[in-house]
């Protein structure tokens, strides 16, 4: 019936390697291919020009698999063979291919010439096809026969599919294929795009789409669901809502005991919210983390009138989704294929009722089209997505992907005379470089800046929609780029998160901008966004923004969301949020997990509500948590005063000394001079009347990891991060020798299990402060009293993040190793610290 979050299913090998191993292969036919377009262009028109005629052929490519040139499943191949013959060499692109894109593929009819010409060939009209503004204004262009043949023969070692059967096999391509090929382009570091796989796409346009499509028809026609018989639903089958990664009853793949524990405790306490009848809100499933899509099925299969049934169509066609940076349109397929699961439950419910052929929603009967799915399709692509792009190139695979899309459901050349006209919902232009879209305070975002901006007019492009009152869904990954206004062709005016110095907190402002008032937003940004000091615009902005949110924190190691030949080695979120409710915090807890557990991580999220005091004095960051507990310990910790207000004023020899890089799941502070110079080691000086050690061994400490992991980045060490933790310094003397003797033991461990390691020609001294652990926990314990933490909270901080810290994952030293490498060579680090 439908795909749901379950049918992920693990990655194979291959799967992920074919991507690679085409994008190795068409990188040196692209070059090579370049050096045929001749004419009187620049490098850089060269190779978009070039890009832009590759395309086209990788879609006829995929028209030729499947019969529609023709019936010549060679058709391009034996087109150029045939100029060849008639007209001699050199003539394919002038005479035919130019001819094929712009009348053959995009005019209705073809003169007896043209017929004859070309043959059998559908009507796209695909702006693809279109004559390009390079080709208006360099009309001598010409790229030869041997281009051709070249690329042919390359193209010819594959199978082009449009559907995604045999994908496990290597040499089989299909639409997909194309977004790869774009993310393996961009120069990420530049334009911060990364290519965001399906799980991710999927799980935020589900946790958006869903329940905003739900709350819209209750609000509008609140009879359409009968509130109790609905919510009946989930105590009359719990287990049909919760997936089946929570309810497995044997061990999942590196799952250690305690957390097989835990999951279990999870999956009984779910059961008895459902059975308890908490559950009563669709948010609330978002909470909970259950199947939220077929929760959305069942409740359409609930109607029993068909007035109410169009009503509910009604609603589904006015659903409007926006990636204000679509790229090759990741987020807009995993909007599709959501939608998809609605339409078609509609249509399942009609032919269900009785007199269901008096349904009189549909705009166009369903029974015009070669199948049920095809029209499904088209409707989605021509009334609910909408996508701008700053780079043409994307824009264009992003059309071309939703063609192919369509194609792989059309049964007949005559169905693709049915394609829509959608080239005006996916545009190209710059989502932020915008004259004319006032802020919520009535303010404009005025732009400053030369042509290459691509300045986009979002009142003009999108004028019924934001009549209307806005988009009702936005999603996206928008561009991880610092911002500058010396650095950019383009200048920022107005956006209150500018001070950021990034381009995504704009970018989002700017989707708030646009959102219809009952809307609903999810990105997935860098963790920086939440937990950094320049992020504070960003975040004090976001609340305001969105009274509710769900935060969904992922650590890089070791594994990442993110994958490909380039990769973001940064820690990530992803963030659910709606414009209007009661104010309500979500988060999770720092999430690590290994490759082969991928295609559980959404399944397996877990929420938990954040009402611990905000810290006026620390503003940089929103929560990480994953139990109730840490609210109880956070609101103890604020009591405290902070430790930066210990600091000497002036240098003294009551000294600490730290490092700023370094250490993936520990920092370490010692009372002694690091051994080897390095422009990450760190010294502060305590004032003299209180003890040095009492704060190394508090740093030290677990409470001080859980503080940092749940407010910081997990990436970087500064100074504000150390001294805004807050420890009042204890008045009894017996807390103060006591941590004063165990932060002895400690350093004494420390050396007794340290190495002076060879890195190259430089030295390491290398900590591994796992194997102090028992130390540590005495720390803890000491430090459980002064707080006043409870048993049940101490024993949550001995335990925090015990799997990776104390390497009970046996990937963990390599991993370590290679982090370690990692930050000496980018800080030039002549000693680490190492777990």
């Amino acid at each position: 019936m439908f795909q749901s979050n379950e049918d992920i299913g693990p990655v194979s090998p291959n799967s992920e390697q074919q991507p690679k191993q085409f994008f190795h292969s068409f990188k040196r036919q692209r070059t090579a291919f370049l050096a045929y377009v001749q004419g009187d262009i620049g490098q850089a028109e060269r190779e978009l020009y070039g890009s832009l005629v590759l395309n086209r052929l990788m879609f006829l490519y995929f028209l030729q698999a499947a019969g529609f040139l023709n019936g010549d499943t060679h058709y391009l191949t034996t087109r150029l063979q045939m100029m060849q013959h008639l007209y001699g060499l050199d003539t394919f692109y002038r005479h035919f291919l130019l001819p094929l894109f712009y009348q053959g593929l995009n005019t209705p009819t073809h003169s007896s010439k043209l017929a004859d010409l070309f043959g059998c060939v559908p009507y796209v009209h695909n702006s693809l096809f279109q004559a390009h503004t390079i080709e208006h204004t360099c009309p001598e262009l010409t790229i030869s026969d041997e281009a051709f043949a070249r690329i042919f023969t390359f193209f010819d070692t594959y199978q082009w599919q449009l559907h995604g059967q045999g994908a496990e096999n290597q040499n089989v391509l299909h639409p997909a294929i194309l977004g790869t090929i774009f993310e393996q382009y961009v120069n990420q570091q530049q334009v911060g795009a990364y290519y965001t796989k399906r799980d991710i796409t999927r799980y935020i346009a589900q946790n958006t789409i869903l329940p905003y499509l739900f709350d819209e028809v209750v609000r509008i026609s609140p009879c359409i669901h009968q509130h109790n018989k609905l919510w009946c639903l989930l105590q009359e089958d719990p287990d049909r809502y919760i997936y089946d990664a929570v309810k497995c009853e044997p061990r999942l793949s590196g799952e250690t005991l305690q957390e097989y524990d835990a999951r279990h405790s999870h999956y009984a306490a779910l059961r008895r919210k459902i059975a308890a009848g908490e559950i009563v809100e669709i948010d609330d499933l978002i909470t909970s983390n259950l199947d939220i899509c077929q929760f959305s099925v069942d409740a359409i299969r609930q109607i029993e009138n068909l007035a109410s049934l169009q009503q509910y169509y009604e609603q589904l066609q006015r659903l409007t989704i926006l990636d204000p940076t679509c790229g090759a349109g990741a987020f807009l397929f995993a909007a599709m294929d959501t939608l998809a699961i609605l339409y078609k439950a509609c249509f399942e419910r009609m032919q269900a009722i009785e007199n269901a052929d008096e349904f009189q929603a549909l705009p166009i009967k369903v029974q015009h089209y070669s199948n049920q799915h095809f029209f499904i399709l088209r409707s989605i692509i021509e009334y609910n997505l909408y996508g701008v792009d700053i780079m043409e190139e994307a824009a264009e695979l992003c059309l071309l992907r939703m063609f192919l899309q369509l194609i792989a459901e059309a049964e007949r050349a005559e169905d693709l005379t049915l394609l829509p006209q959608i080239d005006h919902h996916i545009r190209v232009g710059n989502a932020l470089s915008d004259m004319n879209t006032p802020g919520k305070d009535g303010s404009c975002n005025i732009i400053n800046g030369a042509s290459e901006d691509r300045s986009f007019d979002w009142q003009h492009t999108f004028k019924e929609v934001l009549h209307n009152g806005g988009f009702a869904v936005i999603i996206g990954n928008p561009p991880y780029v610092e911002y500058t206004d010396k650095a950019f062709p383009y200048v920022l005016r107005d956006f209150v998160t500018l001070r950021c110095a990034n381009l995504y907190p704009c970018v989002i402002e700017r989707s708030q901008q646009l959102l219809a008032p009952r809307g609903r937003q999810g990105m997935i940004l860098p963790l920086a966004a939440f937990a950094t000091r320049n992020m504070i615009p960003f975040i004090e902005s976001f609340r305001r923004w969105f009274p509710c949110s769900w935060l969904s924190f992922y650590h890089f190691r070791p594994s990442m969301l993110f994958s490909g030949d380039k990769v973001a080695s940064i820690p990530t979120a992803i963030y659910l949020a709606k414009a209007q409710g009661p104010e309500q915090r979500f988060s999770t807890h720092l999430i690590k997990w290994s490759q082969e557990q991928r295609h559980l991580l959404f399944s397996r999220l877990s929420y938990c509500r954040i009402t611990a005091p905000s810290d006026s004095a620390n503003r940089h960051y929103y929560p990480k948590f994953g139990h109730p507990l840490e609210n109880a310990i956070m609101a103890k910790v604020l009591q405290h005063q902070r430790i930066g207000t210990y600091l000497a004023k002036k240098p003294n020899q009551n000294k600490m000394f730290y490092r700023s890089a370094g250490g993936l799941y520990w920092k370490v502070f010692v009372n002694f001079a690091w051994p080897y110079k390095t422009t990450s080691n760190k010294q502060c000086a305590f004032e003299k009347e209180y003890m040095r050690d009492v704060f190394v061994a508090l740093l030290n400490s677990s409470l001080f990891w859980w503080y940092y992991t749940v407010t910081f980045d997990t990436f970087n060490l500064k100074d504000y991060m150390i001294f805004g933790f807050r420890f009042s310094y204890p008045e009894e003397g017996a807390v103060i020798n006591t941590l004063q003797q165990l932060c002895q033991q400690l350093m004494e461990d420390f050396q007794r299990h340290a190495r002076h390691l060879k890195r190259g020609n430089t030295g390491s001294y290398t900590i591994y402060a796992r194997k102090s652990k028992a130390i540590i926990d005495e720390i803890d314990r000491v430090l459980a009293h002064h707080y006043g933490f409870t048993p049940e909270e101490l024993d949550f901080i001995i335990n925090y993040d015990r799997k990776y810290r104390t390497g009970q994952d046996r990937t963990e030293e390599e991993l370590l190793v290679g982090e370690t490498q990692k930050h000496a060579q980018q800080s030039s680090c002549l000693a680490s610290v190492k777990k």
